[in-house]
C-alpha cells in the first residue's frame, strides 16, 4: 500500500506506517533502562549494608549488657567467642553469684541459665550470611577469644589495649567488614563504617 496525502485535514489520520522509532522514544527507554538498573544496585548495596549493620548492632548491644552487668554488680563479665560456631556467650566470670543477663530474642525454649548468642539469628531474617571473621587486640595484632569487662567497665588491668571485632559477608565476590572497636578504658563499644576489600 502505498502512502497517499488526505484529501480532508480533518479527518486526518496517518495512513502511513511506521517503521521506526523516534529519537525522544529511544532516549525515554534508555533513561528508564538506567534508572531501574541504579535501582537494582542500590537495592543489592542496601540489603548487604542491612545485614552488616544489623549484626553490628546486635553485637554491640550484647557488648553493652555484659560491661553493664560489670559495672552494676560490681564484678566480672566475659563475652566468649566460638568461630567454629559462630556464637558468643556472655558469663559472670568474676568472684561471687551474680545473675546471667537476660537473652530477649532467645525465645521460651532457651535455658535461662546461659546467654548464648548466634551471629546469624533465624529471626532477624536478614538476606546475606554474616560471620565474625576475626578477633584481636589492636595494637599487638594478637588473636584473641574472649573479652572481659571489670567492675570498671574496661577491659584493664588484664588488657591494655583497644580489642578489635570484624564481621563481614561476601556478596558478588565482594568482601564487606565493618569493625567493631571495645575500648580498654572505659570498655565501650562502637561499630565503624563499612569497608570493601
Amino acid at each position: 500500500m502505498q502512502c497517499t496525502r488526505p484529501r480532508d485535514l480533518r479527518t486526518v489520520q496517518n495512513q502511513c506506517g511506521r517503521s521506526g522509532f523516534t529519537l525522544v522514544e529511544v532516549l525515554i527507554v534508555v533513561v528508564l533502562i538506567s534508572i531501574l538498573a541504579s535501582v537494582s544496585l542500590l537495592s543489592i548495596d542496601s540489603s548487604t549494608s542491612h545485614s552488616l549493620e544489623t549484626t553490628a548492632r546486635m553485637l554491640v548491644a550484647d557488648l553493652r549488657l555484659a560491661r553493664n552487668h560489670a559495672i552494676q554488680f560490681n564484678t566480672e563479665y566475659t563475652v566468649e567467642f566460638d568461630l567454629n560456631t559462630q556464637t558468643y556467650e556472655i558469663v559472670h566470670s568474676g568472684a561471687g553469684t551474680a545473675p546471667v543477663p537476660e537473652n530477649s530474642l532467645a525465645g521460651s525454649s532457651a535455658d535461662k541459665t546461659k546467654y548464648i548468642q548466634s551471629v546469624q539469628k533465624d529471626t532477624l531474617n536478614l538476606p546475606d550470611r554474616v560471620v565474625i571473621s576475626q578477633i584481636y587486640l589492636k595494637t599487638s595484632d594478637t588473636d584473641v577469644r574472649d573479652l572481659a569487662f571489670g567492675p570498671m567497665g574496661g577491659t584493664g588491668p588484664g588488657r591494655s589495649e583497644d580489642t578489635m571485632i570484624v564481621i563481614s559477608t561476601t556478596r558478588n565476590g565482594t568482601t564487606f567488614s565493618i569493625p567493631i572497636t571495645v575500648s580498654w578504658i572505659t570498655g565501650q563499644a562502637w561499630a565503624d563504617e563499612i569497608q570493601t576489600n
